[in-house]
This record gives C-alpha cells, sequence and structure tokens, in this order.
C-alpha cells in the first residue's frame, strides 16, 4: 500500500500550527525518546546536522561542547527550539532548512542526526539522498524512527491504518526507512530494535 505524503508547505503548515501545543502532546514520547537520544548521541562527533530538530528537545541529550547545526522546516519550532538553546553547553546554530534540499554544500557534515523525522519527509529517498550528499565520506548518519512492523499481523493493521492517520496529522507509520535508506544509497552498520521492531535505533554509512 502507498505512502500517504504531503508537500512541503503543508507539511510546514501543519507543524506550525500544532507547534503550542507539540511538548504537551509528545509528553510521554519524550520520557521514553530521551534515554535513546542521549545513548546514540554518544557518538555523534565533528561538525554536526541535525534534521528535523522541531522544538530542540534533543539539545539537553547530546555531549557537551559539541557544533550543531539544528534545522527544521517550520519557523515556529525554530523559536521554540531557540528558547530551549540554554539546555546546551555548546555551540547550536538554527536554521530552516527543508531535509529535501538542504542549501549546504556537499560532504559538509561528520555526523547528521534525526530522530522521529522520516515518517513525515513527503519523499522519503530524496530527504535520505540529501543527507548523504551533506555528509562526509567517514562520516555517520544516526537516526532513531518508528517503521512499519515486519510482522505480518501488526504490519497489516499499521498499512491499513496509515491512511487515516497521515490524513489527520503530518506523519506515516509505516515506513519502510531501513530500505529506504538502502535504496538512497547508504549502508546499515547498526539496525537495533528498542520496541518491537517498530522503533529502531539505526546507524548508516556511505
Amino acid at each position: 500500500m502507498p505512502n500517504v505524503t504531503w508537500e512541503r508547505d503543508s507539511v510546514e503548515a501543519r507543524y506550525d500550527r500544532i507547534t503550542r501545543f507539540y511538548d504537551a502532546l509528545n509528553f510521554f514520547v519524550e520520557w521514553f525518546a530521551s534515554k535513546r537520544r542521549k545513548e546514540i548521541l554518544r557518538y555523534a562527533k565533528g561538525n554536526i546536522l541535525e534534521v528535523g530538530v522541531g522544538t530542540g528537545n534533543s539539545f539537553k541529550d547530546y555531549p557537551p561542547n559539541r557544533r550543531i547545526v539544528a534545522v527544521d522546516i517550520s519557523q515556529e519550532m525554530l523559536r521554540r527550539a531557540g528558547n530551549k538553546l540554554k539546555n546546551y553547553n555548546g555551540n547550536v546554530k538554527l536554521r530552516r532548512e527543508d531535509t529535501q534540499n538542504l542549501s549546504f554544500k556537499d560532504e559538509t557534515f561528520d555526523t547528521i542526526f534525526a530522530s522521529w523525522v522520516f515518517c513525515s519527509v513527503a519523499d522519503p529517498i530524496k530527504g535520505l539522498s540529501e543527507l548523504r550528499r551533506v555528509l562526509k565520506k567517514d562520516g555517520q548518519l544516526l537516526m532513531l524512527e518508528h517503521v512499519r512492523s515486519r510482522g505480518k499481523t501488526l504490519g497489516y493493521l499499521m498499512n491499513k491504518l496509515n491512511p487515516l492517520i497521515a490524513r489527520h496529522g503530518v506523519d506515516n507509520i509505516n515506513r519502510d526507512t531501513v530500505e529506504n535508506l538502502r535504496k538512497a544509497g547508504f549502508k546499515v552498520r547498526q539496525e537495533r530494535n528498542l520496541a518491537y521492531d517498530v522503533v529502531k535505533a539505526i546507524v548508516a554509512v556511505k
């Protein structure tokens, strides 16, 4: 079953509208996510790009003294993220960017981090290809993602429910992000299940 996707302006507008409620709606998810971010961000090094930074909840989970460029398609999300810069002892620059059309030069970053982002990118393979373009040859992509289960029953239900959920939100629940990484030219070095086979920690390289 094909994924339901949204055009760039639609995604931006939807996130702008939910920004004021975003942290409250994700309170329990954040409790789960923060620990997992801290675990994977221990490996972040060099010049770091975080895509889909949202309201900046990730800042508190980075090791100190890192150099980070944090981007999001929503200006309202970035405004909220700016209020959380005080939570991080390091260098963070905020920029409005579309993950599918990044303005950075080729091979700019040593590490790219994304958490719960590629469920909402309209063209995930194009977005991942952009990440690969701006990642250095010896760089690494660190990801936390929810994906379609490979289990027959759960995967079937996720496919069935996806059009309804995507129509009333901004994300898809049946993306195969690991396979999309391979289609975009990445090599998947690590794929670790965090919650069944639906939430994963992923490390990929060129």
